[in-house]
């Protein structure tokens, strides 16, 4: 008998399969896999599991035999996630439990995703969202409500989209991201097909009448000649490419792997400091809840909104009297109204689409540039917002609140698994 029927012997509550919560910006996927963790081997919900380890460590110390390398790091529940967010991005992400871990793969890469993304005209970064560098900047003169809804039924169906440049995808065993970083010329990727099963504009925002803002900041000098390559400005026409910042981008790409600032596709490049920052808040929570005992006295200790750490005068000649100008022109130009127009758009994609591409073909298709200023994960496979994802702030409210509703969506996946397994076998994503 496994450790987990074990478990479960004496209940009939399921401690195996998958829920969703919803992931705030400025969190790791990782944070949040790391908590949620935490939380569950600390509960009562999960201490009949926690309880079967360790006594089944402790009857192999008492004959005297060796404890097997999963055995000495089974002092947690069993966890992880199926498809990473960006710290920027906001919305679903699942986590497997136990046996559920099994069919994280499925979720990640076999199911239709649900998004909202919002993008502003007129600019293209390297990134193609607006923690990149600008690289090139065209007229949206043309650009109108109906222009662009009338090119969204270009993008409905099936699709060949270029993935990002930075995205995780190798060539000659370098991955694309590297290439990006480091201003090679950057290798030309294969267009894929993909499947948009629905797509609709739900906000049009007019220009100097919404909060978003073009990133400010322009791509460094050595790297920019790549990236016009890379981007097809000779081909789409029209574009101001950038003069291009003095610093030293590729010396500080360089001293910066491992920080996320890069952070695009992929969320293990997002960990670095930050998630040392965390990991240690994490292990001050958990002497502090360890200590007092109390109900509902758990806190959440949160990283930086930005997800991620960013010095100040990175690149900088820090001899140099430009920096708080610099400095001061920054956050006159994040004060003004952005001068172009922005849109809302809802979409229902197959596994594997880049919603960042869309937004800069999308662009492009309209006769200007774009790029996306925010994201969010609305649907992952049977987990839909204002559905069955739990709230992320639940966990820090304490187990009355959030234990009931991770139970209540175990209970839920064996029936929800047998949907999934039934539809892929019927060709239904």
């Amino acid at each position: 008998m496994s450790l987990r029927r074990f478990a479960m012997s004496a209940s009939s509550q399921v401690l195996d399969g998958v829920f969703a919560v919803n992931k705030p910006t400025g969190m790791t996927s990782a944070d949040i896999c790391n908590e949620v963790k935490y939380k569950l081997s600390k509960s009562s919900l999960f201490a009949p599991v926690m309880e079967a380890q360790s006594s089944q460590r402790d009857d192999f110390k008492r004959r005297g035999q060796r404890l097997s390398r999963k055995m000495r790091q089974t002092k947690h529940v069993k966890i992880g996630h199926g498809g990473t967010l960006d710290p920027e991005a906001s919305g679903v992400i699942s986590f497997g439990v136990g046996d559920g871990t099994k069919a994280l793969n499925h979720l990640q890469k076999n199911a239709k995703k649900g998004y909202e993304a919002v993008m502003v005209f007129g600019v293209a970064t390297d990134s193609f969202d607006r923690e990149g560098k600008v690289v090139g900047r065209k007229s949206w003169d043309e650009v109108t409500r109906d222009v662009v809804e009338a090119k969204l039924a270009d993008f409905r169906g099936k699709v060949l989209q270029r993935p990002s440049v930075y995205s995780a995808l190798s060539r000659g065993g370098v991955k694309m991201y590297e290439y990006a970083r480091q201003g090679k010329d950057i290798p030309e990727l294969e267009k894929r097909e993909m499947f948009v099963s629905e797509l609709e504009l739900v906000d049009w925002m007019d220009e100097g009448k919404h909060e978003w803002q073009w990133p400010s900041e322009e791509i460094e000098k050595d790297r920019k000649d790549a990236f016009v390559k890379a981007l097809r400005f000779e081909e789409i026409g029209g574009v101001e490419v950038v003069e291009g910042s003095e610093k030293r981008g590729l010396e500080n790409e360089e001293a910066d792997k491992g920080k996320g600032k890069r952070k695009r596709e992929i969320d293990g490049q997002a960990k670095g400091n930050q998630d040392l920052k965390r990991s240690r808040a994490v292990k001050a929570d958990q002497l502090k809840e360890d200590q007092s005992k109390v109900q509902g006295s758990e806190e959440t200790s949160k990283p930086n909104p930005d997800g991620h750490d960013t010095p100040v005068d990175e690149g900088k000649d820090l001899s140099a009297d430009s920096a708080p100008a610099e400095a001061e022109q920054h956050i006159a130009a994040q004060q003004r109204p952005c001068p172009a127009p922005a849109l809302r758009i809802r979409m229902v994609v197959s596994s594997g689409f880049y919603v960042r591409s869309l937004c800069h073909d999308l662009g492009v298709a309209v006769g200007s540039l774009a790029t996306m200023v925010a994201l969010n994960r609305t649907k992952q496979a049977c987990f839909e917002l204002g559905e069955n994802v739990i709230d992320y702030e639940d966990f820090g409210k304490g187990e009355d609140v959030w234990g009931p509703k991770v139970a209540a969506r175990l209970n839920e996946w064996p029936s929800l698994h047998a949907k999934l397994k039934d539809d892929a076998k019927a060709g239904v994503e």
